[in-house]
């Protein structure tokens, strides 16, 4: 084999090597970006989801802490009252209800099945905990029995 041959072969095989390399340098670096991002997406959900979670747990604390309220007056919940005579009192349960209900709704968008599940529980415990309370201190016909508005409070904490 003469000098020539030997010169073009070890070329090739030294192109042939580069290109490889390059290849093999190419797909480490996308692998380590598409691993960077992933890291990154799980970072930004878990913070979304913390923070969701907190706010739904810091909208019902504040529904019940409101519900609990031994000076509540709900008489302005009243079917007779005009609907646009809307007091403080309903103005203020009108909007921690709303409060929980967007909670629940960030909470299921942002977790996973179970805990979107167990955040619309929630949700429903708070409302039928509200309607009670609601139907109790506004003196209605409907309202519960001091029992079953005890274990709705009590379905309403193990919910939270």
């Amino acid at each position: 084999m003469d000098a020539g041959l030997a010169a073009v072969i070890a070329g090739a095989s030294g192109a042939g090597g580069a290109a490889l390399a390059a290849f093999g340098t190419s797909f480490a670096m996308l692998r380590q970006a598409k691993m960077q991002r992933d890291s990154a997406h799980r970072l930004w959900l878990h913070n979304h989801q913390q923070q969701a979670f907190e706010e739904l747990l810091m909208a019902v604390r504040r529904l019940k802490d409101f519900l609990a309220s031994p000076n509540l007056a709900l008489a302005t919940l009243r079917p007779e009252a005009a609907p646009n005579d809307l007091g403080p009192y309903t103005e203020e349960l009108q909007s921690l209800s709303a409060a929980v209900a967007a909670g629940v709704t960030r909470v299921s968008l942002l977790a996973d099945l179970e805990l979107g599940s167990l955040a619309f529980t929630l949700g429903s415990a708070m409302g039928d905990l509200t309607r009670a309370e609601a139907r109790k201190r506004g003196s209605l016909p409907t309202a519960p029995t001091d029992e079953a508005l005890a274990q709705l409070w009590d379905a309403a904490h193990t919910a939270s």
